[in-house]
């Protein structure tokens, strides 16, 4: 009885330091409730919102052609036209995610018109969401055909043109946000441990007394990770190419230049969360609580079109989505430098934030 009152007295000790901790706290509540909530209400890969643009020999063909879209769940047409190549041209300009080129059909009027295929031109570079949404337009087509007792061969066919991933291999969609999110999280994680491990090992006190100030200490900590961070993705999108044949089409020098300022935001938010850490534990779960939603948001586990539009500007503000659009813009669809450095202002501005936040941050620790 003497030794079960002991392990009682300890376990009482045990529960009031869990109670008491933030850590603790964080671990079994706020963590779980983000989980609960991003999956809850944002994460619905079923909601898909494809753009699908139309261009028919004549507008009433194309404005039949709208009507039978609007059936099918999942499309939004956003352009009707009876230019021919316009909506191929669409999709190669980013406008949309689907064309649809209807082809002049064989009538009295032309009895001698070849009947060409129904073209479907799709954007291969997120082959998980257009792959769905082509095969409801299939679907579709053929049940209209046969609502109106037409037998198969009576109408035109379908042909499938994907472009920039001609396969339509999930891999190449994969691949190119997975050197973001290996430099995000790696960044992250050294940044959040910078001052929480300096202060545990007493090394932070050395620091303070060197005749530098807040700003250049920043700086010495960033620039090393912000060069490591860059060989590490530089590594990945090595990996990829020589293992997986990941094709470099675009301005990959541009996506370069980007590496460094993508490694750099996520250093200083690492390092803005050190400065408020008490310990490295706490550090970890900082950056466990950002990367996590980042994740989620940005495209990389789910479609960015699936999210209902609160979401996407949530996930807008992560610098891992516009990394993402830029990467699969150098290496699939063969992206200028123009278009793929324009993704680096919203990376610049988060890195300025962080940079700000951290700084203000250890300016009121150090007073």
């Amino acid at each position: 009885m003497i030794a079960l009152g002991r392990i009682a007295a300890v376990a009482r000790v045990e529960v009031l330091r869990l109670v008491r901790s933030r850590t603790t706290f964080t671990l079994l509540v706020l963590v779980p409730a983000l989980q609960v909530l991003l999956f809850g209400y944002a994460i619905r890969p079923t909601a898909t919102s494809v753009s699908v643009a139309i261009a028919a020999p004549t507008p009433a063909n194309a404005a039949d052609a709208a009507r039978a879209l609007h059936r099918l769940p999942g499309l939004t047409v956003i352009t009707g036209s009876s230019s021919p190549g316009s909506a191929e041209a669409a999709v190669r300009a980013g406008r949309a995610l689907i064309g649809i080129e209807v082809p002049a059909l064989r009538s009295f009027a032309n009895p001698t018109q070849i009947q060409r295929p129904l073209r479907i031109v799709v954007d291969g570079t997120n082959a998980a969401l257009t792959n769905a949404a082509v095969a409801r337009i299939e679907g579709g087509y053929w049940r209209g055909l046969a609502e109106r007792a037409e037998a198969a061969d009576s109408g035109p066919g379908i042909a499938v043109e994907r472009l920039y991933n001609p396969g339509g291999r999930a891999d190449w969609t994969f691949l190119p946000a997975l050197i973001g999110v290996t430099v995000m999280i790696a960044m992250v994680m050294l940044g959040s441990l910078s001052l929480a491990r300096d202060r545990e090992s007493g090394s932070w006190e050395g620091l303070l007394g060197l005749p530098i100030g807040p700003a250049q200490t920043f700086l010495g900590k960033l620039l090393p990770y912000a060069a490591i961070g860059t060989v590490q993705g530089l590594l990945v999108l090595a990996a990829g190419v020589m293992l997986f044949d990941l094709p470099t089409r675009g301005s990959v020098a541009a996506l370069v230049v980007l590496l460094p300022l993508f490694a750099a935001a996520h250093v200083a938010l690492g390092y803005a969360i050190s400065v408020r850490a008490r310990t490295q534990l706490a550090a970890l779960q900082g950056a466990v609580a950002f990367y996590l939603p980042a994740m989620l948001l940005s495209g990389f586990l789910y479609p960015f079109e699936t999210l209902p539009p609160w979401a996407r500007w949530i996930g807008n503000a992560f610098p891992l989505t516009h990394f993402i659009c830029a990467a699969r813009a150098a290496l699939l669809r063969g992206a200028g430098a123009a278009e793929v450095l324009a993704q680096g202002g919203p990376m610049i501005l988060f890195l300025l934030a962080a940079t700000v936040t951290a700084l203000l941050a250890q300016a009121r620790q150090l007073d």
